[in-house]
């Protein structure tokens, strides 16, 4: 049977993996990582998915980008695709009426022209010049607005079955917008995201396309990018982007011809300005591979430029020993311009800086951001999860690694406070760096919305998302970590990122390595990811009362007596106490608690809780209980109210009385200097 023009059949890898260069060869990878190890992937290959050759060319003053691109789809799952869907996520600030400008947080700049792109498909056609583009057209999976125009869908003449390759061409041109949260202008810096129509990620149910939203980011197969930039001369040696360098060529006419080539990466991303300061530098650490870092720098930023490069060494060096190392040669880091609004971006092999007026080293910033935004490298560049349906996996687990990072590397930061744009530090007030609170007081205040297991693009609002994606998910790994213990913690996260690296995790593979070393944590987290409970443990009550003896009747017949309670408190002997405490879960969340049980001569004695029931009791007999605990460590951060979770058995007046003797002092020194202005202004008599 003839071949059908534009698919060719080859021979199925593993589903994930060439098996000649397999990533994962598990066994031999995971015992070398945990004894600290090697490079992992050097040398290796990921089984390309979707590759893109591209030619763009750069016009300044329309701030268009006009290109063509050829795509090699390669089927490895068992699903046979009769379409092929697009993203063309520059739609999102086509007009005030699609998806992404809808939600609340987008309605600005209606008047200005300069906030608004596009992405214009003007031809779609097969290897063998079959032209499709009559058959494009536009479809809204997840809100079916019909003026959303991010994803495209053109039927295919010949259908993809498992194991062959599409190949199809497409020309297009993107206005580029303002810069406006992930892509976009800013007077001649350009940051170019999502910039060209991507293919959707291909699964055994078909393709996952999802919309763009505000709230969410992206999800995509890996393969190999071979791109070529066309750009002013006046960009020459400034240009930024995923994955290496080949060549830049003068052209005629002031133009220049940038080339970069990007292996097993799942999107790509440039930058350019002339206003750049190229920097590089180097990271080496025992047992990780060597990375070319190049830190393209603002010029009124010189004085943090080896604050970048030290930030970057230290989360390479932290995140290739705890999670997994960088496999890419190349690391860039780009110091957008201040008000730009392009800092704190993540792209494969490359992310957005950024740094305010006034950056102390007392205050970690950029440093901050650095590591924050080369966490990415590891869980959305790497693992490549679904970040519309499951960001949690990307956004939260980075923010408590990034927290994990912060603490180690600068310990305790100044308290920060904000005025008019510029950050000033109070060095003499310190914080822990990891924002544990202000992820609590999230948690209280947004925190009963929507549960994980709601896809993160239809949680009600941002309110919501941040909550889930970021506070809640950092609140519930520490929580996890302190309850599991430290070291088996760190071994869960390290096998989970070598694992699952360049293999889409979900949450569920995520827990599956949880339940590996713990399986009581892995159910808590379970609970506290798939529900939106919320968790209360409270001391109920506690108290002591002395046993002196069987005071009152005792003995049978005509030995029955009477003894009087005081003839038994008299008597010469120890006295003990017979002790209760009862604690309670006020709350729906269920998580394993420790409750301590302190007594007179500082004994104290620790009992487990699984915490399922809604109330235990602790009865002792012995010394006299003083006060009872529950989670006394704050093993659980996602307790709402921490104020309820220890109670005296005896009051305690003193602090009431330091209070009261303060009060009084100062009172006093107010009246006092209220007469003496009343004797100042009427005069001495």
């Amino acid at each position: 049977m003839a071949r059908a023009a534009g698919v060719r059949n080859e021979p199925r890898g593993d589903g994930r993996l060439i098996p000649s260069a397999a990533v994962r060869l598990r066994p031999f990878l995971c015992v070398a990582l945990l004894v600290g190890g090697l490079p992992l992937l050097a040398g290796q290959r990921v089984a390309p998915v979707a590759s893109y050759r591209i030619s763009a060319s750069w016009d300044e003053t329309s701030k268009k980008l006009t290109a063509e691109e050829a795509v090699t789809f390669v089927n490895r799952t068992g699903h046979t695709f009769r379409e092929i869907e697009l993203h063309l996520y520059l739609n999102a600030f086509r007009n005030e009426v699609s998806t992404f400008r809808r939600d609340d947080r987008m309605k600005k700049h209606r008047d200005d022209p300069a906030w608004f792109g596009t992405i214009e498909v003007n031809r779609v056609a097969l290897a063998d010049g079959t032209d499709l583009t009559a058959s494009l057209g536009f479809v809204s999976p997840d809100d079916g607005n019909p003026d959303d125009r991010t994803v495209a869908r053109i039927p295919l003449p010949r259908p993809v079955p498992p194991g062959s390759t599409l190949t199809f061409r497409v020309d297009f041109v993107s206005k580029l917008p303002r810069n406006t949260v992930r892509t976009g202008f800013w007077g001649d810096f350009l940051l170019a995201g999502q910039w060209f129509p991507k293919l959707g990620k291909a699964t055994e149910n078909g393709w996952v396309t999802h919309q763009f939203h505000a709230a969410t980011e992206f999800f995509a197969d890996f393969g190999d990018y071979d791109v070529t930039l066309e750009l002013p001369a006046s960009m020459k040696g400034k240009v930024g982007a995923t994955g290496v360098e080949k060549e830049t060529i003068q052209l005629s006419g002031g133009r220049i011809q940038t080339r970069f080539l990007a292996e097993d990466v799942h999107d790509f991303a440039w930058t350019c300005s002339p206003r750049f300061e190229v920097h590089r530098d180097s990271f080496s650490h025992p047992g990780l591979p060597n990375v070319t870092l190049i830190l393209l720098l603002q010029p009124e930023h010189r004085s943090v430029k080896d604050r970048y490069f030290q930030a970057a060494k230290d989360a390479l060096a932290k995140y290739g020993t705890w999670f997994v190392p960088y496999p890419y040669p190349v690391l860039t880091i780009v110091d957008p311009p201040y008000g730009s609004g392009a800092g704190g971006m993540e792209y494969p092999t490359l992310f957005t800086g950024g740094v305010s007026w006034i950056a102390p080293k007392s205050l970690p910033s950029p440093e901050g951001v650095t590591v924050h935004e080369y966490g990415h490298q590891v869980f959305y560049g790497m693992l490549a999860s679904n970040e519309t349906d499951e960001a949690h996996l990307d956004e939260g687990i980075n923010t408590w690694a990034t927290g994990r990072v912060m603490k180690e590397t600068w310990g305790n930061r100044p308290l920060e406070w904000k005025l008019m744009g510029v950050t000033l530090p109070f060095p003499w007030l310190k914080v822990p760096p990891e924002g544990y609170a202000g992820g609590y007081l999230d948690a209280q205040a947004a925190g009963l919305t929507d549960s994980m297991a709601v896809p993160t693009f239809r949680q009600l609002g941002w309110d919501s998302v941040k909550v889930n994606v970021y506070s809640k998910t950092q609140l519930a790994l520490e929580s996890a970590a302190r309850t599991a213990g430290n070291d088996a913690w760190m071994r869960i996260m390290k096998s989970y990122a070598t694992h699952w690296a360049f293999r889409h995790p979900t949450t569920q593979d995520f827990l599956r390595e949880v339940h590996e070393v713990s399986p009581t944590v892995e159910a808590a987290l379970g609970r506290a990811w798939q529900g939106a409970p919320t968790y209360d443990y409270a001391v109920e009550s506690a108290s002591a009362h002395r046993l002196d003896g069987p005071a009152g009747y005792t003995g049978e017949g005509t030995s029955l007596k009477f003894v009087p309670p005081k003839e038994i408190k008299d008597l010469p002997k120890p006295v003990l106490w017979e002790s209760e405490a009862v604690v309670r879960r006020l709350g729906d969340g269920v998580w394993p608690v420790a409750v301590e049980l302190r007594f007179e001569g500082n004994h104290v004695v620790r009992r487990t809780w699984d915490g399922s029931d809604r109330w235990v009791r602790f009865r002792t007999t012995g010394a006299k209980l003083v006060s009872v605990t529950v989670d006394p460590d704050r093993n659980l951060l996602l307790d709402v109210n921490v104020l309820n979770n220890g109670r005296l058995v005896e009051p305690d007046s003193r602090p009431a009385g330091w209070l009261s003797h303060r009060l009084r002092f100062w009172g006093q020194n107010l009246l006092e200097l209220f007469a003496l202005l009343a004797v100042t202004a009427g005069g001495l008599p």
